[in-house]
């Protein structure tokens, strides 16, 4: 009986919780503060200032309300391109928070969530396992809130295994 008022307290079932299992934040006055789900044509999705740490290089991607309140959570979608055709170079980047419990985030007009997109230092790999190339860019996506965006950054990543990484969005515009 223990394991069964657990797990529904977690999952916020019974007890009239419907949302402090999965608390909002940034700018979020109150759990219950109403708003629809952030659309596409709302959001601005950009790079922030890199930021480095032992071998890995920190790219905030900001995702701004250009809109009015409403709702974004999740792990991004971010796939190393190169060319003009954005044509996918190595594999997209790793999710750094599994079993993570994602944050709903209530934005309002001017606010902003970013993701510590994570680009591994190319020559921690051995060359065998790695083959190290330059992409100028990254395909960003967040369903059902941002379509694939296109960003400029020029970066090296591995083509053989992931050397990049995404995680959950955290409130802000520095990825941390």
């Amino acid at each position: 009986m223990k394991v069964r008022w657990f797990v529904a307290a977690v999952l916020g079932v019974g007890f009239g919780a419907t949302s402090w299992a999965v608390p909002p934040s940034g700018a979020a006055s109150t759990p219950r503060t109403a708003g629809t789900n952030c659309q596409p044509a709302q959001l601005r999705v950009s790079i922030g200032r890199a930021d480095g740490a032992a071998g890995t290089i920190y790219h905030p991607i900001v995702f701004t309300d250009l809109g009015g309140d409403c709702w974004i959570w999740g792990v991004p979608r971010v796939q190393p391109v190169v060319g003009r055709a954005h044509h996918p170079l190595g594999p997209t980047a790793a999710n750094a928070s599994i079993g993570q419990l994602p944050a709903r985030h209530l934005l309002r007009h001017g606010a902003a969530v970013s993701d510590g997109f994570g680009v591994a230092e190319t020559g921690n790999y051995p060359p065998s396992r790695c083959r190290a190339r330059n992409a100028n860019g990254v395909l960003v996506s967040l369903a059902p809130f941002v379509r694939p965006t296109y960003l400029a950054l020029r970066i090296s990543v591995c083509t053989l295994r992931a050397s990049t990484h995404t995680q959950l969005l955290v409130a802000g515009r520095t990825g941390a």
